[in-house]
């Protein structure tokens, strides 16, 4: 099974929920599924060398929260999809009692309704990177729901943050987030396949972030640029920094693997300017063509080991606990077409953005800056 490294016999935390909390986290990842059968009792306590009837009170745990079903004579096995209504039900109840011990805890800690929503929100952003990163939602071009904000654009946790914050402001409004990249966000807002788009792309000749862009793909619209944020781009590195990086002249290093955004990111082409400025090749960079969608994504690699170095937002790195070396700080917009911004389901979403507990949300995590957050430019024909 290889189980026992998750075990830490002398910690104190009693050893039969510490298998408990194993195949919890094995069945949240998906790595044990719907149907998938259990190491026998004794098999299990021979190989982690321990009283079977430590592993028995464990698996007796799981089966009363739901987890695992045993069979009589067949072994125990993750509770099948569809399950019976009454252990459905018994999770929610369990649900909402953790969620509760979770928020007492924290008001306890003297942290507020934002900051416990932010660690949620950055919690879950997390463990989606480590259990889907295979199965990201792709919504671009797709038929419109009703009461619903489209957003195609630039991957950032501000983005996971307003979409939480808007389900809790306005349940009825839906917020459907997908993340292309900066200047496939822009294409989708002028085909009028997204509401609104998100980018931070930097123009080299004029200095400016995203207003020459679109001025170049929109040029006979009336667009509004609504700043969500201004934010720290830079390096992310395995904690420690263990191969001692100290700027992205160390990326040819043979020893240092690299993981890149996509094409078309304003992260990627931050990057590749940043390369031709150094007169720096990529195929000299191990992992340049490794390409991942999303900051999270990138520093959950960095965080598995699987790579030692990727460029991203501060917030990423934070969430993930990893080093962070800064090289910029950058303006990320939020955009649309007048008409569009005008109306009443995206004027609720400029209510949210300059709500005063979005802004502590934001001022609570590393990397941002809300000095600009809300403002509006408009670009005319």
């Amino acid at each position: 099974m290889g189980v026992r490294p998750d075990f830490d016999f002398h910690s104190g935390e009693p050893v039969y929920l510490q298998i408990v909390d194993h195949f919890r986290r094995q069945v949240a990842l998906r790595e044990l599924r719907p149907g998938m059968r259990l190491p026998a009792i004794r098999s299990l306590a021979r190989e982690l060398n321990l009283d079977p009837g430590t592993v028995a009170r464990a698996y007796r745990e799981l089966e009363r929260e739901g987890v695992i079903v045993s069979r009589r004579g067949s072994g125990s096995f993750v509770t099948p999809g569809g399950g019976k209504e009454h252990i459905a039900e018994e999770r929610q109840k369990r649900l909402g009692l953790v969620v509760e011990r979770a928020i007492l805890e924290a008001l306890g800690l003297g942290l507020t309704a934002e900051d416990i929503e932010t660690a949620f929100t950055l919690r879950l952003a997390d463990w989606r990177e480590r259990g889907t990163q295979s199965a990201r939602r792709r919504r671009v071009g797709g038929s419109k729901q009703k009461n619903e904000i489209r957003f195609a654009g630039s991957h950032d946790l501000t983005i996971e943050l307003l979409t939480t914050h808007m389900r809790t402001l306005y349940p009825d409004l839906h917020f459907a987030a997908t993340f292309v990249g900066s200047l496939a966000g822009l294409v989708a807002l002028e085909c009028r396949q997204a509401d609104i788009a998100g980018a931070h792309l930097l123009d080299q000749d004029s200095g400016r972030f995203n207003v020459p862009f679109v001025k170049r793909l929109m040029p006979n619209e009336t667009v509004i640029l609504m700043n969500l944020v201004q934010r720290v781009q830079g390096l992310m590195l395995a904690p420690k920094n263990p191969k001692h990086i100290l700027g992205i002249e160390d990326l040819t290093r043979p020893d240092i693997t690299f993981v890149n955004r996509q094409s078309g990111s304003g992260t990627r082409i931050l990057f590749d300017s940043r390369l031709l400025n150094l007169g720096m090749a990529p195929a000299k960079i191990r992992g340049y063509e490794h390409e991942e969608k999303t900051h999270t994504a990138v520093a959950s690699l960095i965080g598995q080991r699987r790579a030692d170095v990727g460029l991203g937002a501060q917030s990423a790195a934070n969430a993930f606990g990893l080093d962070f070396i800064p090289l910029l700080k950058e303006r990320y917009d939020l955009i649309a077409l007048k008409e569009v911004f005008e109306r009443p389901s995206l004027c609720k979403l400029q209510e949210a953005v300059c709500s005063d507990s979005f802004r502590h949300m934001l001022s609570s995590m590393p990397g941002y800056d809300v000095t600009d957050t809300g403002k509006t430019v408009t670009i005319s024909p």
